[in-house]
């Protein structure tokens, strides 16, 4: 088995020197064949200096000449990577690659399911993370798990473990974070299969988050719109 790890970073130097002794040694204990992605979404600092740095040969560095954003990035790993499975996880480790091996775990306890997601909900949230932003997580959730038309703790969070063909074959639009929603639906819409794995999220250590809760709220409304076409008109529209 070879597992693809996508990364996107967009000026993440503190963090993506995390790499080495955080996530590589996870990987290893799972397979050894696998590669890291990890793509520089137009960084402004020394997210890629850092990156090389590590000196690793199963470590693909992917850089964008300007920031195009994190469904951008999401997209650029997809069509890179190898990998028989593919896990997406965020740059900062807000969800820490000491939980890759859950969702391994999952998979292999429920045989013919075709992913699976990391739910926060599940793991309680963590008592770091702001009040303001799990009531968003929630008030989101309750609206996707109507439209997606079975029972569901997470839709729109990074982490997750996929079969890398599967997520070739989508056609995905989305322009933020809201990509992941997108990919969730698509896959289900599709006659694909998940499981959720509790999956606990953390604050991040180093620099800012890039999530502008104001904007990716407008997206999603718009999001639910495709949604309710998919619904109605088939996967094409």
């Amino acid at each position: 088995m070879k597992l693809s790890v996508v990364l996107p970073a967009f000026n993440e130097e503190e963090n993506v020197s995390r790499i080495g002794p955080e996530l590589l040694p996870v990987l290893e204990k799972i397979t050894p064949d696998f590669e890291v992605i990890v793509v520089d979404d137009g960084s402004t600092d020394r997210t890629a200096e850092f990156v090389e740095k590590i000196n690793n040969p199963k470590i693909r560095l992917i850089k964008h000449g300007i920031n195009k954003g994190i469904a951008e990035a999401i997209r650029t790993g997809i069509r890179a990577a190898s990998g028989e499975y593919l896990v997406s996880l965020d740059s900062d480790f807000t969800f820490h690659p000491n939980l890759i091996p859950k969702l391994f775990e999952a998979l292999e306890k429920n045989p013919g399911v075709d992913f699976v997601v990391g739910s926060p909900a599940l793991a309680k949230y963590d008592e770091n993370i702001p009040a303001w932003r799990i009531f968003i997580a929630k008030a989101a959730l309750l609206i996707y798990s109507l439209l997606l038309g079975k029972p569901t703790t997470s839709v729109n969070p990074i982490f997750r473990l996929y079969k890398t063909r599967q997520l070739k074959e989508l056609t995905l639009e989305a322009g933020g974070f809201e990509i992941f929603a997108e990919i969730l639906f698509k896959l289900v819409f599709g006659g694909k299969t998940f499981v959720e794995v509790p999956a606990e999220l953390t604050g991040r250590l180093y620099g800012v988050s890039k999530l502008n809760y104001a904007r990716e709220i407008r997206r999603h409304f718009f999001l639910i719109l495709k949604i309710l076409k998919w619904k109605t008109r088939g996967l094409e529209t």
